[in-house]
C-alpha cells in the first residue's frame, strides 16, 4: 500500500499565501537595475583573430521584470546581478527585477503598465482577457511561432496554451504547475493510526463512509472537531461544478462543465444535494460549530489534533511534503482540470513595451534556463541555499524559513514562471515533478477548458449578485442553515441582483469559446 503524502493545491494554497504572506520581504526598487556587471564576451580566441572586447552590457536591452512574491526578497540586488551575468553571456539582454507582495499586486501593476518603459514582462493571475479589453498585454502569437522554440512550444498541452487565447490570438504563457485537483478528507494521521485505520491511496471514498469515520473519531476522541473548515469561514469552497473561474459561483456549469450550459447554483443538484447532507452532519455535531466564524483553518486544526478531518476541494496527492505527513488524504472524487487551471497563473508582456523580442527572450528564458529558474527560486546558491546530498534545495546552516533572505521558491515557486524548472526543495518526495506530470496527465479536462468569466459587461448585476453569495454561499454549503428554505431565500436574492443577466453573460462567453 502506498503512503505518498498529499498537499494542498496551488489555488486554493494561493488564498492562504496572500492572507498570511502578502507584502511580505521589499519591493522591487527601480534604483537597483542599473547597476549591472561586465561579463566577458562568449567568443575565445584564435589564430589570426582581433581579441574581442569584454561585452558591452551598456548596449544591451534591458528588460524590466514584475512578479507577485508570496516571500522574502530582500537579497533582490545580489539576485539581479547575477542574473544578469547569465542573460548578457547567453542571451544578450539584462533585466531588472521587481517584486511585489500579492496583497499590492495587481494595483501596483496596473499603475505600472500604464507608462511606457516601467514593465515588459509580468505575472498575469487571472488569465489575459482584461489585460487585453485594457490594451495592457502584447499579442504575442508571432513571437511564440517564431521565436519560442521547440522544447518551449513542447512545455505545456495545445489545449492550455490556447487557453490564453482571446480572439484567437496568444496572449500569455501558463506557469508550469499542476493543472489538476481532487477533491479530498485530510484525516489526522495519527487518530486514524490508533483507530488502525490505514487506508488505501487507491481508494474512492463516499460520503457515507467519511461520515461513519467522523462518528468513530468522535467517539474514540470526545474533545476534538470532528470536521474543520477548509478555510476560515468555509466548510468547502466548490465541488464538481464549474464556476469558470469565478469564485463566487454566480452561474455554474454542472459535471465538470460536461453540458457547457450554466444554470444557478441554486439549480445545481451536487450544491443542493451535499449541503442537505453537511446540514444533517452539522446538527449531528461532527462539524466545527463555529465553522463559519472561526479565525482558523484546517491547516492549523486538523495536524495539530484539535480536528479528526476536513474537506479540500483542491489538492493533489503526489505533492511536496515528505513521509511524515500528520495527516492522510482519502479521495472523494479523482482530479480535473477546471477551466481556468491554465490560466490562473500566467506571465505575458506589457502592451506598451518598447522591445518585445527582448521580453520574449527572457520570458523563454525565465521558463527553460535551469539557473534562472534557481536563482529566481532560491536566490544565490550558498547564501539563500544550498543543494543537499539528495540534490534539493535546503537552507545553509543558520539560516532558516524566517531569516533567509530569498524564499520565493520554498514558500510559492507556483508565483514564478518555471515552478518545475528550479531544484524541487528539501521537503518533496523523491520525482515529485513526474509525479504532478504523471497525475495531470491522468485528469479529466472540463467541458469548457480555457473559458474564463469576463463580467466587464456585467459588472453592477454581478456586485449585487456578490453580496447575495457573501450571505448564503458558504453557509448553505456548510450545512449551518435549513437546506431548502435557505436555498429558497438564496434564489430570490439572486434573482433580484440580476443573475439571469449574470448567467447570460457566461453563458454567451462558452458559446463564444465552443462557437454554439
Amino acid at each position: 500500500m502506498k503512503k505518498t503524502s498529499k498537499i494542498i493545491a496551488l489555488l486554493l494554497a494561493l488564498v492562504m499565501c496572500i492572507g498570511m504572506l502578502a507584502g511580505c520581504g521589499k519591493s522591487g526598487d527601480d534604483s537597483k537595475g542599473n547597476d549591472t556587471p561586465n561579463t566577458p564576451s562568449q567568443g575565445g580566441e584564435t589564430e589570426g583573430d582581433t581579441p574581442e572586447k569584454e561585452t558591452d552590457v551598456s548596449k544591451m536591452p534591458v528588460v524590466k521584470f514584475m512578479g507577485a512574491a508570496a516571500g522574502l526578497y530582500d537579497n533582490l540586488d545580489k539576485v539581479q546581478a547575477k542574473l544578469n551575468e547569465i542573460l548578457a553571456e547567453r542571451y544578450g539582454i539584462q533585466c531588472e527585477l521587481h517584486f511585489e507582495g500579492f496583497g499590492s499586486y495587481t494595483q501596483q501593476l496596473n499603475l505600472m503598465l500604464t507608462t511606457a518603459g516601467e514593465v515588459d514582462v509580468f505575472y498575469v493571475g487571472g488569465g489575459p482577457t482584461t489585460f487585453v479589453n485594457n490594451g495592457m498585454i502584447y499579442d504575442i502569437t508571432d513571437l511564440w511561432e517564431n521565436n519560442a522554440s521547440d522544447e518551449f512550444k513542447a512545455m505545456f498541452p495545445e489545449a492550455y496554451i490556447d487557453a490564453n487565447r482571446v480572439g484567437g490570438r496568444l496572449y500569455a504563457i501558463p506557469a508550469n504547475v499542476n493543472f489538476s485537483n481532487e477533491i479530498l478528507v485530510h484525516a489526522n494521521k495519527s487518530m486514524m493510526d490508533q483507530m488502525e485505520i490505514v487506508p488505501d491511496d487507491e481508494k474512492i471514498w463516499t460520503l457515507d463512509e467519511i461520515h461513519d469515520l467522523v462518528v468513530q473519531a468522535k467517539e474514540t476522541f470526545p474533545d476534538i472537531y470532528g470536521i474543520a473548515p477548509q478555510s476560515k469561514g468555509t466548510l468547502v469552497n466548490q465541488l464538481n461544478w464549474e464556476s469558470l473561474g469565478d469564485p463566487y459561483n454566480i452561474g455554474v456549469v454542472p459535471d465538470r462543465g460536461a453540458s457547457r450550459k450554466v444554470i444557478s447554483i441554486t439549480d445545481c443538484e451536487e450544491y443542493i444535494e451535499f449541503s442537505k447532507t453537511m446540514n444533517q452532519w452539522y446538527n449531528e455535531g461532527l462539524i466545527m460549530q463555529d465553522v463559519l466564524s472561526t479565525t482558523e483553518s484546517w491547516s492549523t486544526l486538523v495536524p495539530s489534533g484539535r480536528a479528526f478531518c476536513d474537506f479540500d476541494a483542491g489538492a493533489y496527492p503526489n505533492g511536496t511534503t515528505t513521509e511524515d505527513s500528520k495527516f492522510y488524504n482519502l479521495t472523494l472524487y479523482p482530479n480535473w482540470s477546471a477551466a481556468n487551471c491554465a490560466v490562473r497563473l500566467g506571465w505575458g508582456i506589457a502592451g506598451n513595451t518598447k522591445n518585445p523580442e527582448a521580453a520574449f527572450t527572457l520570458l523563454q528564458a525565465t521558463y527553460m534556463d535551469e539557473d534562472i529558474c534557481n536563482l529566481l527560486s532560491y536566490g544565490i546558491e550558498g547564501e539563500n541555499y544550498i543543494v543537499d546530498e539528495n540534490g534539493k534545495a535546503n537552507f545553509p546552516e543558520g539560516v532558516t524559513l524566517e531569516n533567509d533572505t530569498w524564499t520565493l521558491g520554498f514558500v510559492a515557486g507556483w508565483a514564478l514562471p518555471n515552478f518545475m524548472g528550479a531544484l524541487p526543495q528539501y521537503s518533496s518526495v523523491d520525482g515529485h515533478y513526474d509525479m504532478i506530470r504523471a497525475y495531470d496527465a491522468s485528469a479529466e479536462q472540463s467541458g469548457c477548458m480555457g473559458v474564463v468569466f469576463d463580467s466587464s459587461n456585467v459588472a453592477d448585476q454581478y456586485t449585487a449578485c456578490i453580496n447575495a453569495y457573501n450571505k448564503y454561499y458558504a453557509a448553505i454549503l456548510a450545512g449551518t442553515l435549513e437546506t431548502e428554505t435557505a436555498i429558497a431565500q438564496y434564489k430570490a436574492e439572486l434573482e433580484a441582483s440580476g443573475e439571469a443577466e449574470v448567467i447570460a453573460e457566461k453563458q454567451a462567453q462558452i458559446d463564444a469559446k465552443y462557437g454554439n
